[in-house]
């Protein structure tokens, strides 16, 4: 897609060897389709744009494509991705005050950018994280990156596209990959496609404004009216948010053509894409099996916010059986996020101590649990630890979140107990700023848990791979097994704000022939055959690894 003006009679004309070339010219834009003949050659070519009036000439390189190593990029159950707004997390020259940046206002740019990131990846690292998510770098009208102006230019405010590639590449140095956070459903009102639209049919509803219900359970709903759909596909995301028209097959291509780019430039790993329900089905399937051609096993994080996991589970199972055999599709669980909440704040309708327990009774609606993305938290959601007050109860959830068989995301900030400012004044209140906790961290006992759970946990393959079997909840305490070969993990987690005390007596059926547990985290032995009772304290957790009558020798 090339812009200009006065481009309606243009005609192009390029040194690239091709079979066939042809052009949709309008007033602002022209849009090239080359077929090539045979493979280009790797160099740089010329095109020319010729309209009655004028012609320029512009330079293109083709570089060679990317080894894709799908081992070493896919997003399974043995990561544990670390989530950030790059505008709130960590920032690079600390004392630069860029254009349109107030950290007093919380929905105002604060000044984070890439080379910040950049700088966090040693702490990150030894954190133990072993994937990072970025909302969106693109060229944007704010400062959390989904009101995207340019989908190929990065933001100033976070830097440039050498900034964006280093940091990719840093973190591959360090053993994290990266996931880009991609929008195809909207983008800002201020894109130039919303002023001059290349085609009528570019934008739905451009004329009447129509704001989306947010109702994506209409997707799948076997009782929804047309009008209900129509309304969450089609409408605009917000006042300022124009809704994209998937179903425009140039569209489409240019969208596909540039997560393409973004996956050979800059070496992402994966792509997160943002409100996924929202766009076109069809359109997504096409896009994702497109991309699979040439990127076998790539992850695709689905945004799929639905709080049940019936839902969840049939987004999945439906997209995909539609996928080719090498996709992989990761759904966002927030159905456990809500779950998680109930369990420890109390707020369940009925049996809260059990609300944790039932949510994975369901994982036989999955095909794949083990493929969904579990979290406390993230930019759009309240942050957890402000909700809950309790260090406690974070380790405890924090415990369940990185032991179940889910893919784990922990929101950035989370382990400086970082809350929200209280005033509940949007969105923006939730993405505190982090930049002073990041450099000077590593004391903290939040910290300090997470680093000893997040290192041992590369190394445990029955959390990565395992199986689980778990017990109804007794006296408020939720036991479960994860196993894979000869390694046995059992997680104890007291779900009431008193002591309590555990009779090993009822779990046999797993624990016979062990006879100690060692707590990963504080490394303390306790002896499962003494009385078979454990005394627990309030809201505690324990992650046992377990060991036969031959230990030791």
């Amino acid at each position: 897609m090339i812009y200009g003006k006065n481009l309606e009679e243009s005609y192009v004309e390029t040194t690239v060897p091709y079979v066939d070339m042809d052009w949709m010219a309008a007033e602002n834009y022209l849009i090239v389709n080359i077929v090539f003949r045979g493979e280009v050659r790797r160099g740089t070519y010329e095109f020319s744009i010729i309209t009655p009036h004028d012609a320029k000439t512009f330079k293109y390189e083709f570089r060679p494509s990317r080894v894709w190593n799908a081992e070493k990029s896919v997003i399974s159950s043995q990561d544990v991705i670390y989530m950030v707004m790059p505008d709130r997390f960590a920032k690079r020259n600390a004392g630069e005050v860029s254009d349109g940046v107030d950290i007093e206002n919380p929905n105002a740019w604060h000044g984070g950018n890439i080379a910040g990131m950049t700088d966090s990846l040693d702490y990150l690292a030894d954190l133990g994280i072993t994937a990072l998510w970025h909302t969106p770098v693109f060229k944007s009208s704010a400062y959390h990156g989904y009101s995207i102006e340019d989908f190929y230019c990065i933001d100033e405010h976070f830097g440039d596209i050498d900034d964006y590639r280093h940091f990719v590449r840093r973190a591959h140095e360090h053993g994290i990959k990266v996931i880009m956070d991609v929008v195809f459903n909207h983008c800002s009102i201020e894109h130039p496609w919303i002023k001059c639209p290349p085609m009528d049919e570019w934008i739905n509803v451009q004329k009447e404004k129509t704001i989306t219900n947010y109702k994506v359970t209409t997707i799948f709903d076997p009782y929804v009216s047309v009008l209900d759909r129509r309304r969450t596909v089609e409408g605009w995301f917000t006042e300022t948010m124009p809704d994209l028209n998937l179903n425009n097959k140039l569209l489409r291509c240019y969208l596909t053509q540039m997560t393409k780019w973004w996956i050979e430039f800059a070496e992402i790993d994966a792509i997160r894409m943002d409100t996924y329900l929202y766009s076109d089905k069809e359109a997504m399937i096409q896009w994702q099996n497109e991309l699979l051609e040439e990127y076998p096993h790539l992850s695709v994080i689905a945004e799929t916010w639905v709080p049940e996991a019936a839902y969840t589970a049939k987004i999945q199972n439906d997209i995909g059986k539609r996928l080719s055999e090498s996709s992989s599709l990761i759904v966002m669980d927030f159905a456990f996020q809500k779950k998680i909440g109930q369990y420890l704040d109390g707020k369940a309708i009925y049996d809260k101590e059990s609300s944790i327990y039932y949510h994975f009774v369901y994982d036989f609606l999955y095909s794949n649990a083990q493929n969904a993305l579990a979290f406390l938290d993230n930019h759009d959601l309240p942050r957890w630890y402000d909700c809950i007050k309790s260090k406690a109860k974070l380790k405890q959830a924090l415990g369940i979140l990185l032991t179940v068989p889910r893919i784990p995301q922990i929101y950035y900030g989370t382990e400086f107990l970082i809350a929200n400012d209280g005033k509940r004044s949007g969105d923006g209140s939730y993405r505190v700023d982090t930049f002073q906790y990041v450099k000077t961290s590593g004391s903290d006992e939040i910290v300090i848990f997470l680093k000893k759970l997040l290192q041992w946990r590369k190394t445990s393959r029955a959390v990565a791979k395992g199986t689980m079997k778990h017990f109804v909840p007794y006296d408020g305490i939720y036991v479960y097994f994860r196993t894979f070969e000869n390694e046995k993990i059992m997680v104890v987690s007291n779900g009431v704000s008193r002591p309590s005390k555990l009779d090993c007596t009822r779990y046999q059926e797993e624990l016979y022939g062990y006879v100690c547990g060692k707590d990963i985290v504080s490394g303390r032995e306790i002896d499962l055959t003494a009385g078979g009772l454990i005394a627990l304290k309030r809201n505690e957790i324990l992650i046992l690894t377990l060991m036969k009558s031959d230990y030791g020798k």
